[in-house]
């Protein structure tokens, strides 16, 4: 009996903990691996599916559980947008319009948010978002304000409703007082992995920007001298031809 009142408390400290460590989370979400402080890798799944059974938390996907809130209209409910953040999280960037808007290179708000997913098959559940699956790339965690850089870049700019002078005033203010560092490194880490198109246009911006050459002369080299490419919104930065522009 002794052995049993021992579990029971620690099931119940291990519940207090997760049933605190999701108050605190910003979205209301919480997996698992979110839940720091518990010796056992399996007490964290165990108290998430006992708070399910008391309906102190809500199921909202697999090994994903949300804290209802009480608002005037009842019980709230995780949104889509919350749900796929969490659930691809470190797996997929801003792009398109959502991206331009994230930067501040247009107003327009698309009707469905669109995000770059990096996965091995289209996610189904997610109807009131636009998802581009791509396959064709190692997925490299950005935070999302990069990942939005990034693709805003391999689209050439074209979601941007500015004219060039000020897509570049704009991303060049974004490289020299947004972006720190250490996210500026991971950034051009990931941007290896993309398409040479992709490189030359970071690299021309950041060289454009005068931004710490540590940072681009990797994308310089990573370039067949012999190419040339199209710099589609960017074609207007005075390094262009140094970067091999068509």
């Amino acid at each position: 009996m002794a052995k049993l009142v021992r579990s029971n408390k620690s099931c119940e400290t291990a519940i207090d903990l997760v049933l605190s460590q999701v108050k605190s989370s910003s979205d209301s979400l919480v997996t698992a691996k979110d839940v720091k402080g518990l010796s056992r890798p399996m007490a964290a799944l165990e108290a998430l599916a006992t708070l399910a059974k008391r309906n102190v938390l809500v199921r909202v996907g697999w090994g994903l559980y949300y804290l209802p809130k009480d608002t005037l209209l009842g019980k709230s409910k995780a949104t889509q947008l919350a749900i796929f953040e969490k659930t691809f999280a470190g797996k997929f960037r801003p792009t398109l319009t959502t991206a331009a808007n994230i930067l501040g290179l247009t107003t327009q708000i698309p009707a469905r948010p669109q995000f770059v997913v990096f996965t091995k098959s289209r996610p189904r559940q997610f109807s009131d978002i636009h998802i581009v699956l791509r396959r064709d790339l190692e997925a490299i965690s950005l935070p999302k304000f990069e990942g939005a850089f990034l693709e805003l870049i391999r689209d050439g700019g074209a979601c941007a409703v500015t004219d060039p002078a000020e897509t570049f005033r704009r991303l060049r203010a974004i490289l020299r007082d947004q972006i720190p560092p250490e996210n500026l490194n991971i950034l051009c880490q990931a941007t290896l992995h993309e398409p040479a198109r992709v490189r030359t246009i970071l690299g021309a911006l950041l060289e454009s920007s005068r931004i710490d050459n540590e940072y681009w002369e990797p994308l310089k080299g990573s370039l067949n001298p012999l190419s040339k490419f199209h710099f589609g919104q960017f074609s207007d930065l005075p390094n262009v031809k140094k970067w091999q522009a068509k």
